[in-house]
């Protein structure tokens, strides 16, 4: 649809066409390997998967922006540009502290701290009886809406 638009650069074109591709060669619609695939293409690659999954959809719940990142980071590890990964990881801990959150086992909390090495974990303070979680450490529990 847009490969003959002279208003939308080559390398924007080429980002559309590259963005389902990954770094271990999965994707579509061509597989891409790690070096010939174009920065832009690795950063809405991210933002794209980041996005689908913290949306709604109607055969799914959205998920929660850390747990989605945790996921990308681990279970996804090799398929994303890790510098990009960061880049967006590092962001979403900038706003992050002070936002009120639900956790897995029902419980309102506040971020109180992110630290650097467990970017998806941080520790929260319980609303009800202001205890202090580490989800760094207490791996049962983990942010499950920011509300």
């Amino acid at each position: 649809m847009i490969k003959d638009s002279s208003i939308i650069k080559d390398s924007v074109k080429l980002a559309i066409l590259e963005h389902h591709g990954r770094l271990d060669g999965t994707g579509y619609p061509q597989t891409i390997k790690t070096k010939s695939m174009h920065v832009f293409s690795k950063i809405i690659a991210v933002a794209d998967v980041f996005h689908a999954m913290t949306s709604e959809r109607l055969y799914r719940k959205k998920q929660s922006p850390f747990k989605v990142m945790e996921m990308i980071l681990h279970d996804d590890f090799g398929k994303f540009d890790l510098a990009v990964v960061k880049t967006l990881l590092s962001e979403l801990a900038n706003f992050s502290i002070g936002s009120k959150v639900k956790l897995n086992n029902g419980s309102i909390a506040e971020i109180v701290f992110i630290d650097p090495s467990s970017q998806t974990r941080p520790l929260v303070k319980v609303v009800d009886n202001e205890q202090i979680i580490n989800l760094g450490i207490n791996r049962e529990l983990y942010i499950e809406e920011i509300l």
